[in-house]
């Protein structure tokens, strides 16, 4: 009938998108990739200092993450998950 048709018109647009998404990330890769020689050493070492991957991430008010990552802020509402994602252990973070 027409309602499967427009689901599988529906579900095809999703995966098309997907892989157009994709293809897109893929090319703005190679274009960064491309354009890396072209960096003087100075500034590339500035950037990444800037970045501050040696500061721990906080996942949470008074909860210290791991280093190397870069806090993005967003709002609760964008990805709603009803099962904490952080697994959490008691004792020492010293990884001496």
């Amino acid at each position: 009938s027409l309602n499967l048709l427009i689901a599988q018109l529906n579900c095809s647009y999703q995966a098309t998108y997907q892989d157009m998404l994709g293809y897109a990330r893929l090319n703005r890769g190679k274009i960064i990739i491309e354009t890396m020689p072209s960096v003087a050493k100075k500034r590339w070492e500035c950037f990444i200092g800037m970045l501050r991957l040696d500061d721990r991430v906080e996942f949470g008010e008074g909860d210290i993450g791991l280093s190397g990552g870069i806090q993005v802020w967003e709002p609760a509402s964008a990805n709603v998950t009803t099962v904490d994602m952080i697994r959490r252990f008691g004792g020492s973070t010293s990884p001496a």
